[in-house]
Formats: C-alpha cells, sequence, structure tokens
C-alpha cells in the first residue's frame, strides 16, 4: 500500500499484525488459568467488514453495540498528519486507515530537519492555529498553540515540500531524519 492509497485519519494498532478472516480484523491470545490445566482463547475485534457502514469508525460503533465491549479492541487515537505516521511508526507498527486496510509504513528515505524561528502565531477557524515561519513563504496548521517559550519549528524538508515536523523551545542544529 503507498501512501496516495491511504485514507485518512489513520490508527496505530500495536507491534503484532491482526489477525483477518472472512472480512473480520482481530487479535486473539490464548489464555492459561495458573491454578488449573484450563485454558481458552479470547479475541478482541478491530473491524468487521460484514457490518453494513463505509467506514472503520461506523463500523466499530455498530459493534460496539452488537458486542460485549470487551470483544471490541481498543483503538486510542486518531492520526491526522503524514509527519505523525512517521513519528510513529516503527518497522514492526501496524496502523489501520479509516476503510479499514491494514498496512505498515517502512521508512526508506532520509529528510533534512531544520530548526525556524517561528515569525507569527494565527488563529484558525476550528481548532489550533496557524504558524508562518521565518524564510518559508508557506504556512503550516497546527492542532495546538505553541506552549510558553516555544518559539522554534522543526521543519522537515521532503523533496519539494516542507512539513511542520513539531514545536521547540530552543534551536537546534540542522539534522536528518529517516522517514
Amino acid at each position: 500500500m503507498n501512501l496516495g492509497e491511504i485514507v485518512w485519519p489513520v490508527f496505530r494498532l500495536g507491534e503484532h499484525k491482526p489477525t483477518v478472516e472472512d472480512g473480520v480484523v482481530f487479535y486473539s491470545k490464548e489464555y492459561v488459568d495458573k491454578d488449573s490445566t484450563d485454558s481458552f482463547i479470547g479475541f478482541r475485534i478491530v473491524d468487521d467488514r460484514a457490518v453494513d457502514a463505509p467506514t472503520l469508525g461506523l463500523r466499530r460503533l455498530q459493534l460496539k453495540y452488537k458486542l460485549d465491549q470487551s470483544k471490541l479492541f481498543p483503538i486510542t487515537r486518531a492520526i491526522y498528519f503524514l509527519v505523525d505516521l512517521i513519528k510513529l511508526a516503527k518497522p514492526t507498527t501496524w496502523f489501520i486507515d479509516n476503510h479499514g486496510n491494514l498496512f505498515q509504513y517502512k521508512k526508506s528515505t532520509r529528510a533534512k530537519l531544520t530548526c525556524r524561528k517561528i515569525k507569527r502565531v494565527l488563529p484558525a477557524t476550528n481548532l489550533g492555529c496557524i504558524l508562518e515561519i521565518e524564510g518559508l513563504d508557506q504556512r503550516f496548521k497546527s492542532l495546538r498553540h505553541p506552549q510558553n517559550g516555544e518559539r522554534y519549528a522543526g521543519i522537515l524538508q521532503w523533496g519539494l515540500g516542507y512539513m511542520l515536523y513539531g514545536l521547540y523551545l530552543d534551536q537546534f542544529k540542522t539534522t536528518y531524519r529517516l522517514i
């Protein structure tokens, strides 16, 4: 799966690949009772494509009412930006997109990370702010305002484009990140 095929938002699942059978994505684990020889297999459902709904969130909402709550795999956060996916991705991390497609993001390219001073913080219409950065014409959307003392932005240069990597208190030297 390439980046152009991902349907955002994306959700981090874990370090092990979930099992997929008949359109159901789930994690299973065998539990053994220490006091006896009894064992049973428990499972937690991530997604069920048989549920008639167009997105992962809507399918999980319907599953929540059909199943015991403990049978649903907990998904805690959504990832909305490519740079956040890059930061969270490890070679063993599995993700699921909004259509229910499983994938791993493999870092294979080096990108330059520079630190630049924040010129202006503009209000956004909804959540967060818009950042103007010294030396760049492009503006960046941030879901949070710079905290006390955060005067610098880490800018990742990938090809001809730029991505906001993070907000920082102090300026750092130019470095490289594997993306």
